[in-house]
């Protein structure tokens, strides 16, 4: 986690007496936007932080330098660089590498989980369509934006060709190739006002190779989301507003579920283990014969 930090975050050396140098990674894919027409981006970012910037050339694997007299100089062209990168990133997720959670035995207690909530907030309920459908239940261990078969491929490379690591992790915890599912979670402060509600999920095998994929796939180019991210929060969808949409597809505003009693009643609620045995590079909006989501590869641990 720390190379992790440093590798996005910026690692900070004293190079003099009163001067100091950070490195820190971006994908090459973004260079031409941070150097801009004839370089002038580049050069009003240096002058505005007052910091000198280098960039590695295309294609390789090298870091950003940023030199400048103090940390907070080389903090703020860092956070240039990544308001550059976050508004030339596209948004929208076509595929994600992730983990096929819809077993017979945890569709069962999740089914068993919905009507315990609807129950629960009786007479009325919660809106049917917060509710993940059973067939598509699944972690996401990292997402990306794939435009053309030169893409899927590349992220099919990145999954297969790291085959070998994903193996050595697992060698790291003999006899726990399994995946417990148990216990809710908002990401946000207010549970009353929740978006999202979670399953919790409990492995450190998994853990381990999601944090893994997460950065090679950050450092491909392909990763979709803000590059300041550092961490993974494994969980599994349970219910989502945004699942509810208008007659023209878009998410209606507002939406929120009032999930504290959700949490007091049912906060350590159990919905059983999946084997960790295949990881899946799943395509969004594409369902395969059981409903779940097309497998555009998979390997098999």
């Amino acid at each position: 986690m720390a190379q992790m930090d440093e590798e996005f975050n910026g690692k900070v050396e004293k190079i003099g007496e009163d001067y100091f140098r950070m490195i820190f990674h971006v994908p090459s894919a973004f260079y031409g936007h941070i150097i801009g027409q004839g370089g002038a981006t580049l050069r009003l970012m240096e002058e505005d932080t007052r910091t000198i910037i280098r960039l590695p050339k295309p294609g390789t694997d090298d870091m950003i330098t940023v030199k400048g007299r103090r940390v907070e100089y080389l903090e703020a062209a860092r956070n240039k660089i990544y308001d550059i990168v976050d508004t030339y990133r596209t948004r929208g997720m076509t595929h994600f590498f992730s983990i096929n959670c819809a077993t017979e035995a945890v569709k069962e207690a999740y089914g068993k989980f919905k009507e315990a909530v609807q129950e629960a907030y009786s007479p009325e309920g919660l809106p049917e369509i917060y509710f993940q459908k059973l067939e598509k239940l699944h972690i996401t261990l990292s997402g990306m934006l794939l435009n053309n078969d030169q893409d899927r491929q590349m992220a099919v490379d990145l999954l297969h060709g790291e085959e070998e690591a994903i193996r050595k992790i697992m060698e790291k915890f003999p006899g726990k190739a399994h995946i417990k599912i148990q216990g809710l979670m908002t990401m946000n402060d207010n549970p009353e006002k929740a978006k999202v509600l979670y399953a919790r999920i409990h492995s450190e095998a998994l853990e381990e190779i999601a944090e893994h994929l997460d950065r090679l796939n950050r450092k491909s180019g392909l990763y979709t989301g803000s590059i300041r991210k550092t961490t993974v929060q494994l969980h599994m969808t349970l219910m989502n507003v945004a699942y509810d949409k208008d007659d023209n597809g878009r998410f209606k505003k507002g939406n929120t579920i009032n999930a504290k009693k959700i949490l007091e009643d049912f906060g350590d609620y159990s919905f059983g283990e999946v084997p960790l045995t295949e990881i899946h590079l799943s395509q969004r909006k594409s369902y395969d014969d059981e409903g779940y989501y097309t497998a555009f590869t998979k390997l098999f641990v």
